[in-house]
């Protein structure tokens, strides 16, 4: 990377790692305390009991305990569901990359908007927000981003239009969440929330992020200039049958899952199956052989075994403050701070925070299992939802991905492009303080309709 920007991020682990260590420091230091709870059979919900928080006897945690609190971690409750569907999720969208139906999708988009360049730009954010609301999966920016900006360049736009489109269009799909199975699908896991439900306002503010997106990168693009570089996808063939049928597929998964959530109250199991089956029907679809589909499924899996271990060790450091006896402790210092404030204050207080601690945790599972262990006790002491603590947790989550140096995705997006960290940041910021209005907002609207 040119210009001074940051050469080597620390690994998520690492980082996770570190806050491990911080946890099992605290609980020497925080005196142990807990919340009555409650089962509540309708909902299926475990709840805090307002008030009824007391001090008890200190159970720290020895530096030697934490090997075996991590394996704990990865084999119990409901973090290997979560890790293994994120395994299953990487395979299919092995198998649907390696059909080249995306390619090929996008090919078909420049040829369509040669004579509208203008509309290339909503065009693109929109596509590329379907891979952050379904899969999560920021990352695929560092896979698409050469043919963006390639993309944009035949039109007659600069390399940094291109690289927007292809980022910022899935960054917004991934802040929005709606079948995010990273940020949203872990976060109402531990909230013991039915999976992927109140989406219709996650569906809101998809089309409220693609509309802002995309009028910010119109208007920084500017005019289009001279067109370079279309033979490259005028050359390129047009969707076949076998990847018209690959993508037809995955639409169809997704209604199916959309179905199951809305219908029959899917959890992590079925979702899971459906991907499972879905990247075995695509790789026929696509005319691979059984070998293929059985090589490319775990190439897929080999991709997602960082973002799994992350889930574990993620929860490693919720399952430390539990043993430490210092969770609660932490959501009762929590909630002095904000419990006088108004409902909808409470709620903006629990996004801030989480704005804050993006930029420490990119990953969206790991600050998830991070984060929503506090937020679920707090949100339950203070009497709001908790599905309005997942909106909170998510938007201040996804709204601000892009800016920390210690991003993967974005480290890796800015090496491919040659642009410098500081250029990115002067370019993203004023971008960031809209999201973070909108944010607000979202929230606001929540508090007011008892999301």
């Amino acid at each position: 990377m040119r210009g001074g920007g940051p050469r080597r991020a620390p690994h998520v682990l690492l980082v996770l790692t570190a806050l491990l260590l911080l946890a099992a420091a605290l609980t020497w230091l925080i005196p142990a305390g807990s919340y009555a709870r409650v089962f509540h059979e309708a909902s299926g919900q475990t709840v805090v009991v307002p008030g009824s928080f007391s001090y008890g006897e200190p159970s720290p945690v020895a530096p030697w305990q934490l090997p075996g609190l991590i394996f704990e971690a990865l084999s119990t409750g409901s973090g290997p569901q979560l890790m293994v569907f994120v395994l299953l999720l990487g395979g299919a969208f092995e198998i649907i990359l390696e059909s080249g139906a995306m390619g090929a999708l996008c090919a078909g988009v420049v040829r369509r908007f040669q004579s509208r360049p203008g509309w290339l730009i909503p065009a693109s954010v929109g596509v590329f927000s379907v891979l952050g609301f379904t899969m999560g999966l920021t990352t695929a920016s560092i896979v698409f981003l050469p043919l963006g900006m390639a993309v944009a360049k035949s039109l007659g736009y600069d390399g940094k239009t291109g690289m927007a489109m292809v980022m910022l269009g899935t960054n917004a799909g991934f802040a929005a969440g709606i079948y995010n199975p990273f940020s949203v699908g872990v976060a109402q896991t531990i909230a013991e929330l039915p999976l992927y439900s109140g989406a219709w306002l996650r569906w809101l503010l998809l089309a409220a992020l693609v509309c802002v997106t995309s009028l910010y990168i119109l208007r920084r693009a500017g005019a289009p200039g001279l067109p370079g570089g279309q033979a490259e996808f005028e050359a390129q063939a047009e969707l076949t049958p076998r990847q018209g049928l690959v993508l037809a597929l995955t639409l169809g998964a997704l209604a199916v899952v959309v179905w199951g959530v809305g219908a029959r109250g899917w959890r992590v199991p079925e979702i899971a199956s459906v991907f499972l089956v879905l990247g075995v029907l695509c790789g026929i679809a696509a005319g691979f052989g059984a070998n293929q589909i059985c090589a490319l499924e775990a190439a897929g899996c080999r991709k997602m075994v960082s973002g799994a271990l992350t889930i574990g060790l993620a929860a490693a450091v919720r399952l430390v403050l539990v043993r430490g006896g210092i969770l609660d402790s932490v959501v009762h210092g929590l909630l002095r701070l904000v419990e006088d404030l108004p409902a909808w204050g409470q709620l903006l207080g629990m996004y801030c925070a989480n704005v804050l601690l993006d930029p420490l945790i990119t990953s969206g599972s790991g600050h998830a299992a991070v984060a929503m262990p506090l937020m679920v006790p707090l949100a339950d002491a203070l009497g709001l939802s908790r599905q309005a603590a997942v909106l909170a947790f998510q938007l201040g989550d996804g709204l601000v991905n892009l800016t920390s140096p210690i991003s993967n995705t974005l480290v890796s997006c800015l090496a491919l492009s040659g642009v410098s960290y500081q250029k990115w940041l002067r370019y993203f910021l004023p971008l960031v303080g809209i999201y973070l209005v909108i944010g607000a907002a979202c929230l606001l609207l929540a508090g007011a309709v008892g999301y």
